[in-house]
């Protein structure tokens, strides 16, 4: 029998319990399976041991005295740069090369030697009074943390009237007004390409047309006031949406955040929020819920679709 079932040895049983709970904790921040977990504790556990065995061997071969000055001079580089290496080097032998590289570019940026990340840069295309693109603007780029992570760094728009024009020149972002041509024949594709690591649609209605969605897979992402597949499609926007679905006599409205595809409203769906209709609810009292919610969503959901693309990026 195990020495912590025995009587009398608590303290051990606990000792394991919580050596559990922080390996379990451990997977879950690095998000990784129980097998993978495995490998990289395998890698920890070689590159420790090595890097003890280097420094022992080169103390006794230049018989440096254990606690002097040297002695620290010689445990410093080996933490700092010998054991960084056989980490990368274990790694590589388990399979997990990429998973310490990861954490290697980041201590490389953190002392300069690899250039920081850039912001992820998103391009907003709008076509109305834009109170979607100034919520997500205040989200990122009027937060310091966030805009280190992503900026919104352009917007986009068919209206040269619409109130987006004026945010855009209140925040200093630039903005391009494009034609009904234009956008068909993909003139600016390329630019948006190079510029865009994200294309968010906030209020615009045009449909992005084929070039655009294959040259941008899961990287154009739409905003619809109701739960798709209900309630989508051409001509479904703004109050003729809320008067649909009042006129149906649905119990239940809400917004859908989407990746955008060849057709009106298709896409796969990210997430879905949900509002009760009350007695007597107006198609102008729904529209004012439904703000509050794509206010409230929007920003957070754009959000989480980064970081599972970086994430993905770094697998």
């Amino acid at each position: 029998m195990p020495e912590f079932f025995l009587p009398g040895k608590p303290t051990h049983l606990c000792q394991q319990v919580e050596t559990v709970k922080m390996f379990k904790k451990l997977q879950e921040k690095w998000g990784i399976s129980g097998w993978r977990f495995f490998w990289v504790m395998c890698t920890f556990f070689f590159t420790g041991t090595t890097a003890a065995w280097v420094t022992a061997k080169i103390t006794l071969w230049f018989n440096i005295e254990k606690w002097s000055v040297s002695f620290w001079i010689l445990k410093l580089c080996i933490l700092l740069i010998g054991y960084q290496i056989l980490l990368l080097f274990f790694g590589a032998i388990f399979g997990q090369f990429r998973f310490f590289w990861k954490y290697e570019k980041k201590i490389l940026r953190a002392v300069g030697i690899l250039k920081k990340a850039p912001a992820y840069r998103i391009i907003i295309f709008a076509s109305g009074a834009g109170s979607n693109a100034a919520n997500l603007i205040q989200y990122f780029n009027h937060n310091s943390k966030k805009a280190r992570k992503a900026q919104v760094t352009k917007i986009i728009t068919n209206n040269p009237s619409a109130g987006v024009t004026e945010i855009a020149k209140n925040e200093n972002i630039p903005i391009d007004i494009i034609t009904k041509a234009q956008f068909e024949n993909g003139s600016y594709l390329n630019d948006w390409i190079k510029n865009a690591d994200l294309i968010v649609l906030a209020g615009f209605l045009w449909k992005c047309p084929e070039k655009m969605v294959k040259a941008l897979p899961q990287k154009i992402i739409n905003i619809h006031p109701a739960l798709l597949p209900k309630y989508g499609g051409k001509g479904m926007y703004g109050s003729h949406v809320h008067e649909a679905v009042l006129a149906n006599g649905e119990l239940e409205s809400g917004i859908t955040i989407h990746f955008i595809d060849e057709h009106y409203d298709c896409g796969e769906i990210i997430f879905q929020a949900v509002v009760k209709i009350e007695k007597g609810e107006t198609p102008q009292s729904l529209a004012e819920k439904i703000h509050h919610l794509e206010h409230a969503y929007y920003p957070p959901t754009v959000e989480k679709v980064i970081k599972k693309a970086k994430a993905k990026l770094n697998q």
